[in-house]
């Protein structure tokens, strides 16, 4: 099983905390229960914001400090299925950028149409994440369930580089052929919203390359994107 349903906008969760715990809480502990049960492999996504942002390219090690309640759930989430599955696998995944017909509310779709209506994006420079494509993600992580291999019971996926919201873009502008123009850089200090914001939660990935993970560079993953040929 791999269980990756969750209610992962941060700003609904922030203001719609219970129905949101029983997605990301209290479903997965019922999940890693029953594979427990079943002695089912199980492997969970969690993310990123589960940090807070104070140092950036965290270590599976690292402790967690989350700010938001999306974070807390996620972590809270991730102590439950070691507690009742410890042989289960958690991977920790950055900000994602997929196939935009995937679904009309994924970000790159949304910040896609943004832009060719003509309307500016607000970005942020001091917000960094390890932005990485889904495609390599979902391969990374049936590749290393697969593998044979003993896996840690934590392990980061993400992509090589450590990007600002408004390099993120920036890269996405240019491998559309779009205006970059349209682009407003602005810090996270000046924009408020519900859910709390950390500042780096870029993620080291050592451990996965070790165990056999080839990240891909984001302007790679967004030219085959953009060429229509990334799901081929």
């Amino acid at each position: 099983i791999i269980h990756a349903a969750a209610m992962s906008d941060a700003n609904f969760c922030q203001q719609n905390k219970e129905v949101s715990y029983a997605v990301n809480v209290e479903a997965t502990k019922n999940l890693a229960g029953i594979a427990a049960d079943y002695n089912i492999p199980f492997a969970f996504t969690s993310t990123d914001l589960v940090f807070d942002g104070k140092q950036g390219m965290y270590r599976e090690e690292d402790d967690t400090n989350p700010l938001s309640a999306y974070g807390e759930q996620k972590a809270e989430a991730e102590e439950e299925i070691r507690s009742i599955y410890p042989s289960a696998t958690i991977f920790r995944l950055p900000l994602m950028l997929g196939e935009p017909t995937a679904s009309t509310g994924n970000y790159l779709n949304k910040f896609l149409e943004q832009l060719k209506q003509g309307n500016k994006a607000t970005l942020f420079y001091d917000e960094y994440r390890s932005a990485c494509g889904a495609k390599s993600i979902a391969q990374a992580m049936l590749q290393l369930l697969s593998s044979g291999n003993e896996l840690p019971s934590v392990l980061h996926l993400a992509g090589p580089e450590r990007l600002s919201r408004y390099d993120i873009g920036l890269a996405i502008t240019k491998a559309f052929g779009l205006d970059e123009r349209l682009l407003q850089s602005m810090s996270q200090k000046d924009l408020q919203m519900a859910a709390p914001r950390p500042a780096d939660v870029s993620l080291n990935i050592s451990k996965a390359v070790a165990l056999g993970y080839q990240p891909v560079a984001l302007t790679k993953e967004l030219n085959a994107i953009a060429g229509n040929n990334y799901l081929l």
